[in-house]
């Protein structure tokens, strides 16, 4: 169970970094559509629909975050009453070792990039 722990910040990051990626492409075909129906946009005459734009974001926030509140909230929920209590204590010491490193790593690797990019403008 200390490995299921070790694994489960991994799993949720990934999942949640596949529903962003996924969100910016509905957020990209909808720019598209707007450019390509409404005349105007690109010379600042004609108002794109900002509304929708809100709405896919919305919608794929709420949506998106489904699977991995229920990988969070039900692994150790299942676990327990399959295994025991011991298991669930394995998972959730397990998660915190490696939630722990993940987010050290996740917030140097960001400044990194954030550092990058002000060199590079």
């Amino acid at each position: 169970s200390l490995f299921v722990g070790a694994v489960l910040p991994f799993l949720f990051t990934a999942m949640t970094m596949r529903s962003v990626g996924d969100a910016a492409f509905a957020m990209i075909e909808e720019v598209r559509r707007q450019f390509k129906t409404i005349p105007g946009i690109m010379e600042g005459t004609g108002e794109p629909d900002y509304a929708e734009c809100v709405a896919i974001s919305t919608k794929a926030a709420l949506r998106e975050m489904i699977a991995p509140g229920v990988l969070i909230m039900g692994t150790p929920l299942i676990t327990g009453f399959l295994f025991g209590v011991e298991a669930v204590a394995g998972i959730l010491a397990g998660s915190l070792v490696c939630g722990g490193v993940l987010a050290i790593s996740a917030s140097n690797s960001g400044g990194a990039w954030d550092n990058a990019k002000k060199y590079i403008e």
